[in-house]
């Protein structure tokens, strides 16, 4: 118990720590959306994360922190190139030996505003006999708090494994889309809605590390690639 309790501490310390600004009205306003999309597209592949598990059914219970940084590849973000993405803490439960149900939740403060934002979903093994070999996620979440938007997502992908290589590994293609509702109308040019959908290719590696399961992953696009790591802990 006292060790939970300590991984809970370092986990809620990372999640609700100061954050850089979300204030979207420092977007370059002679082509808004497009200065502005880096950032709620990090949002949104922040909150599409799909976490890699090795199901066993002796332990049904994992809970995870992750960590995302992105990259702008359009080289128009009003913000830096490199975003760091929104962290968070995911939990699932292993309802059967194909079927996972995801939580993914978390937040911070940015200046005068409170960041929330969750995200839910499951994880599916198309194949009976061997459940990890192809995987359906999907993913469906939102974020609220700052002053000038929010932004609703959806994230599906299919993964393969390949276990039994010597270097064992995850692959696989998957889509995301987010839409937000802007709330800054310092100019005629600013649109209410901003919507935007992404494929990419996903690839992770799964890896023991004393009592964690360490799980670096990059999710591939023309516009934008984001790297995470995530540090899994199961439980019976």
């Amino acid at each position: 118990m006292k060790l939970i309790f300590m991984n809970l501490l370092i986990i809620l310390q990372l999640l609700f720590g100061q954050f850089p600004s979300y204030d979207i009205s420092k977007g370059n306003v002679s082509n808004f959306s497009s200065s502005v999309k880096p950032l709620i597209r990090s949002t949104s592949f922040s909150l599409g994360y799909h976490q890699l598990v090795n199901n066993s059914l002796k332990e049904r219970v994992s809970l995870s922190i992750i960590l995302p940084l992105g990259y702008d590849l359009t080289n128009k973000s009003f913000i830096e190139y490199s975003i760091v993405g929104l962290p968070l803490l995911h939990s699932s439960l292993l309802i059967s030996n194909n079927l996972r149900l995801n939580g993914k939740i978390g937040g911070f403060t940015s200046h005068n505003d409170v960041i929330n934002y969750y995200s839910y979903g499951f994880s599916l093994g198309l194949v009976k006999e061997d459940p990890s070999l192809w995987i359906a996620d999907l993913s469906i979440g939102k974020m609220d708090g700052p002053k000038y938007f929010n932004c609703r997502i959806f994230d599906f992908s299919i993964i393969r494994s390949y276990l039994s290589n010597l270097f064992p590994f995850y692959i696989g293609v998957g889509n995301n889309q987010f839409n937000s509702r802007i709330f800054y109308s310092g100019n005629a040019g600013v649109p209410k809605n901003i919507s935007d959908s992404s494929n990419y290719i996903i690839i992770g590696k799964i890896f023991p590390l004393l009592k964690w399961q360490v799980s670096p992953q990059i999710r591939l696009n023309i516009k934008f690639s984001q790297v995470s790591i995530s540090f899994q802990k199961k439980f019976e």
